[in-house]
């Protein structure tokens, strides 16, 4: 008898669920339907189905033609269409990044800056950061030119500034050459500021290269 009665529960449940999913939409008894069907769902299922009503609803679906069980399964192919997209994305974005740290393990095998000095100077109308590079032509060949950049960033990498670099001056193969630069200094301007204010030894120097041009005519980017 016990058996019976709990068989006889789960099928009026099950019968209730499926009475309330397989009802058609109505605007008026939405909230209404909704509230019937929300004990029957679990959280996920009941936001996927909320979630299909007002993006169909946006799409200027007619609603009123489908059941609630059919929103929702509606949401469960969208939901799965858009999780295909989503990792599709995500492989096309690390073989991107996977190939952008290739590109600058290759320049860096070739050239390597790093600052040892940064100070500041006053002058009568206007101030400077200052800098010294080294610059480091680990390749073979002489180097005409190389473009990059240097990013400044504080010892939990949060970036501080960063400066476009371009070195045009013949660098000889397995050579390394020191370079005295400055940036304008901005007293309003909150990077100029900390930059200024933090010892190098307290900074991170990150060298991103971008282009080398060898005095043979040949480049690496």
């Amino acid at each position: 008898m016990k058996k019976q009665l709990i068989l006889i529960g789960v099928t009026a449940l099950f019968m209730s669920c499926n009475s309330a999913l397989d009802k058609k939409f109505n605007e008026e008894t939405a909230k209404e339907d909704l509230k019937a069907i929300e004990s029957k769902l679990d959280t996920t299922e009941f936001q996927l189905l909320a979630g299909s009503m007002l993006r169909l609803k946006l799409q200027e679906k007619e609603l009123e033609d489908m059941t609630y069980a059919e929103i929702l399964e509606d949401g469960k192919e969208w939901k799965k269409e858009q999780e295909k997209v989503e990792a599709e994305q995500r492989a096309l974005a690390e073989k991107a990044a996977k190939e952008e740290a290739e590109r600058i393990k290759r320049l860096n095998q070739s050239v390597m800056v790093s600052c040892y000095q940064k100070g500041f100077s006053e002058g009568d109308y206007e101030d400077f950061i200052t800098y010294k590079f080294v610059i480091q032509n680990k390749s073979d060949k002489n180097i005409r030119a190389i473009k990059g950049g240097i990013t400044f960033t504080n010892l939990f990498d949060d970036e501080i500034k960063s400066l476009d670099f371009v070195y045009d001056q013949p660098i000889p193969a397995r050579q390394e050459v020191n370079w005295n630069a400055t940036t304008d200094y901005n007293r309003f301007n909150d990077e100029d500021q900390a930059l200024k204010n933090k010892d190098l030894k307290d900074l991170k120097v990150i060298w991103e290269p971008e282009k080398i041009i060898f005095e043979d005519g040949t480049t690496l980017e």
